[in-house]
């Protein structure tokens, strides 16, 4: 509508009526994060360049559609850095984060690049038709499931992968890590990610760390001295002569 009344001759030059429709509620899952033994499971059934390619999405914690895109050029094995890009800036400009990588994946990268069929400048191609040979992905639909399916786990998928890594990230390194790891330009994105992760959900850490505070220690001693044990041993029954104004 908005860009009708710039381009359009004639165009109705007022507010647009459909920001008066309210927006239907939405009912929002946890997003399912495989355990880490299922993640190995499926590992576990792969080789050569889809081992690489898995390795690739764990360790950077990208999303598919960056490790697709991803050119030699991309790859410092000198260095030992990762150059990933996106377009979630919004205005149609490309993000660019340069990424340490961890020594294994330098290792599977390095063996990758010398054992790869074709000499062409995108990292991961098609190998599985002589018509397509040496071309980028530009999906691997059934990918996951097949492996999942042979690995004996529940399904998921590349984007799963992503959110393990963040979640093992977020765990161990704090949320600041995780945000860097995932390319996140807030951290209120990053935040939502490990939520949906079901990594908040546990609050035992939160009461041992309140119980274990000064306050919390003191707790014991001034309900057994500041509240009446006859109120106490009533078990939840009411008794008048104890209700206070």
């Amino acid at each position: 509508w908005t860009w009708g009344t710039d381009f359009f001759d004639g165009f109705p030059q007022v507010m647009s009526p459909f920001l008066k429709v309210k927006p239907f509620p939405v009912k929002r899952n946890d997003r399912y994060v495989p355990p880490e033994e299922d993640v190995i499971k499926v590992l576990q059934q792969t080789q050569g360049q889809d081992l690489v390619f898995l390795l690739t999405l764990y360790f950077t914690g990208a999303r598919r559609g960056e490790v697709f895109r991803l050119n030699w050029q991309d790859v410092n094995l000198k260095d030992g850095k990762i150059r990933l890009t996106d377009n979630k800036a919004g205005n149609g400009q490309e993000r660019v984060r340069w990424l340490q990588m961890h020594s294994e994946l330098i290792k599977a990268l390095t063996w990758w690049k010398e054992a790869r069929p074709c000499q062409v400048d995108n990292v991961f191609m098609q190998v599985h038709c002589d018509s397509y040979m040496g071309e980028p992905f530009r999906q691997r639909r059934h990918f996951m499931t097949e492996l999942c399916k042979k690995a004996g786990v529940k399904p998921f998928g590349f984007h799963a992968i992503r959110h393990k890594s963040a979640a093992i990230t977020f765990v161990e390194s704090g949320l600041n890590a995780a945000q860097v790891l995932m390319g996140h330009y807030r951290a209120t994105t990053t935040d939502r990610y490990t939520k949906s992760a079901g990594l908040y959900t546990d609050q035992s850490d939160i009461l041992a760390a309140l119980g274990g505070s000064g306050i919390g220690q003191i707790v014991g001693d001034l309900l057994k001295n500041k509240i009446p044990q006859e109120f106490v041993a009533l078990e939840g029954k009411c008794n008048p002569e104890f209700v206070t104004q």
